[in-house]
């Protein structure tokens, strides 16, 4: 009777995941129906060459999380191979567009205990690591700011110290290390007293501002395939996306963040650009970004191929 009370209760969970997803997405959808005759009058060109070029830097950009995650394990004593970390971070990361959020942790846990990383250090890394990329995203989205045109000269100096401010932050994280152990230890009931003595977050903090800087590249490119734009404006679309997916990281029913994400990108692009236009940006982000996981998925899955047969190969030959 249990069972049956909870298979039903995830059963709904994830009817009201997908309705909530399909929602924002319908609304968006209809938006862009009714306002199909403006669209035709932006006369916009789509280039199919440089949205897949586009994929290049984005791609590129996912190449510093496992390498920051690395460096984590190892102020703990733990030695992960770069390639390892890649295959164990995005074979994992599809579990995201799960509703629940949890599956991205168990697929991470599971594949690291395979790599002799004990469930603690693999809980305590990751959660140090998405703190890092969370805190760099506020940074991104605040320093947008100062490019928005319709703030005042004293609103944008204050948006420069709230900038310093985070900065101060991430180089200054050792503060969460204890917060973090008794986080853990009230989820898992491990009793962990794990602390990155060795760590130096100056590195990371500049690898995670490599991986948004390479990340910008990539989206202005495939922006501009689609829609010409100036520089500054496209540094106000990161922005947004930085902040409206940290607003969809967060949204725990809603897999992936899909229709949250969406929505408020949209709400802000709209302050700077015509609502369809702002719709078409945040649905093409979207698929951008999907099929940017896809990709690194499947690169993982190849490597991880690859590396059992050659596994499997020296087993038999020594045999």
């Amino acid at each position: 009777m249990n069972t049956r009370g909870k298979k039903s209760r995830h059963l709904i969970k994830t009817l009201v995941a997908v309705g909530v997803a399909l929602f924002f997405f319908i609304v968006l959808l209809m938006s862009l129906y009714q306002n199909y005759d403006f669209l035709q009058e932006q006369h916009m060109t789509f280039s199919p060459v440089q949205f897949c070029l586009s994929l290049l830097p984005l791609v590129l950009s996912y190449l510093f999380i496992p390498s920051m995650w690395c460096s984590i394990l190892g102020s703990l004593g733990v030695s992960l191979p770069y390639r390892k970390a890649f295959c164990i971070q995005y074979l994992s990361h599809l579990g995201r567009y799960i509703p629940g959020k949890i599956w991205t942790y168990i697929a991470q846990s599971y594949l690291a205990s395979q790599a002799h990383v004990s469930l603690a250090e693999t809980l305590y890394s990751s959660t140090i690591l998405m703190c890092l990329m969370n805190l760099s995203s506020l940074l991104v989205f605040a320093l947008s700011f100062l490019v928005w045109d319709i703030f005042t000269f004293f609103i944008r100096l204050q948006l420069v110290s709230l900038s310093f401010l985070l900065i101060c932050l991430l180089f200054k994280m050792h503060w969460l290390e204890r917060g973090v152990n008794t986080l853990i230890a009230r989820i898992t009931r491990l009793s962990t007293k794990l602390r990155c003595n060795s760590l130096c977050y100056t590195p990371l903090v500049i690898e995670a501002f490599l991986s948004w800087s390479v990340f910008a590249i990539g989206f202005h490119i495939m922006i501009t395939s689609f829609y010409t734009i100036e520089t500054n404006k496209s540094l106000i679309i990161v922005g947004t996306f930085s902040i409206s997916w940290l607003a969809g990281y967060y949204a725990f029913l809603v897999p992936g963040g899909l229709g949250i994400q969406e929505g408020i990108q949209v709400y802000m692009l709209a302050f700077f650009f015509p609502l369809p236009i702002s719709i078409v940006i945040a649905l093409a982000s979207r698929l951008w970004m999907t099929l940017g996981d896809i990709i690194v998925f499947l690169l993982a899955a190849a490597l991880t191929i690859q590396e059992n047969r050659l596994q499997r190969s020296a087993h038999e030959s020594y045999l």
